[in-house]
């Protein structure tokens, strides 16, 4: 479009020298009005190209992010689907765990069950409703669960939960629980 214009300024120009001789003042003065006209649309286009100039340079380096964005936002992905993995592994090992302390904490509870020679027999609170088997007293650990402490004594949540008139399964470090005595 530039060369276009160029070329009509320089067509004009010439026609311009050549009807100097043969064209009367008004006409002359018309000319030099269209060439100045020439001139400042071919000001204005150049302005116009280096701003088209400037929209393509800073279009390609969007176009170039929007391939390291999609690259960020891809390892973004990797990542949190490897969090997960590892969030569900952790999960895993917790569960595998608990199961493995439970199974050590009713082999020692077993084992010092065993180790006692009388185990003390108690009777039952005034809360406790109708158990009339023989029974023993349970002193409540850090981490002991109600159904722990079922397994330990081979009994059910439920059973214990009646043997000490329990509401729910809470229980509180130091409490006195009657335990079956095995």
């Amino acid at each position: 479009m530039k060369k276009t214009l160029l070329t009509m300024m320089a067509f004009a120009a010439a026609a311009m020298a050549a009807a100097d001789t043969t064209i009367g003042a008004r006409e002359l003065a018309i000319g030099r009005q269209v060439y100045a006209e020439m001139q400042r649309v071919s000001g204005q286009v150049d302005v116009m190209q280096s701003n088209l100039d400037d929209l393509s340079q800073r279009v390609g380096r969007m176009e170039g992010g929007k391939g390291e964005i999609g690259a960020v936002r891809g390892e973004i992905d990797s990542l949190k689907a490897e969090i997960a993995a590892v969030r569900r592994e952790m999960q895993k090992m917790r569960q595998d765990i608990v199961s493995e302390m439970t199974k050590k904490v009713i082999e020692i509870v077993n084992k010092n069950n065993a180790a006692q020679p009388q185990p003390r027999a108690t009777t039952q609170p005034a809360a406790a409703t109708s158990y009339n088997g023989p029974c023993k007293e349970y002193i409540v650990e850090k981490g002991d669960t109600l159904s722990m402490v079922a397994q330990a004594f081979r009994t059910t949540v439920p059973k214990l939960r009646e043997m000490n008139g329990l509401k729910n399964d809470n229980l509180r470090i130091g409490q006195k629980l009657l335990v079956p005595k095995n």
